[in-house]
């Protein structure tokens, strides 16, 4: 999927349960062939800490809108990552139930 660019309109994906881990979700981050991309939907993927650190730290996805990383072991580190990140001004729904992140770093996210 990654290395395909027949899907440059395509504004969803849904990855449910195909385990593409830290790996896969890293090589997501870095494709540049979904521009258009709005909503994503990476639920039960175990894509950990260094998954979502690659998409914080990816700005190929300005248009995204919607991102939910239920369940995929996500904890602080990750969590830190994307709360610092400044590629994604137009996220308005960000789902994260179901993963290993503290208190406080729930609460250091929800005031960024």
């Amino acid at each position: 999927l990654t290395a395909s660019s027949f899907f440059p309109n395509l504004t969803s994906l849904v990855v449910f349960g195909n385990e593409i881990g830290e790996a896969g979700m890293q090589a997501f981050a870095a494709c540049s062939f979904f521009p258009n991309l709005t909503s994503l939907d990476v639920i039960e993927n175990e894509i950990g800490d260094e998954g979502l650190q690659a998409l914080a730290a990816s700005s190929l996805f300005p248009n995204l809108t919607s991102l939910n990383v239920r369940r995929n072991r996500i904890g602080d580190m990750g969590i830190q990552a994307f709360a610092a990140s400044s590629f994604f001004p137009k996220l308005t729904s960000f789902v994260l139930r179901g993963n290993e992140i503290g208190d406080s770093e729930m609460q250091a996210f929800a005031a960024s």
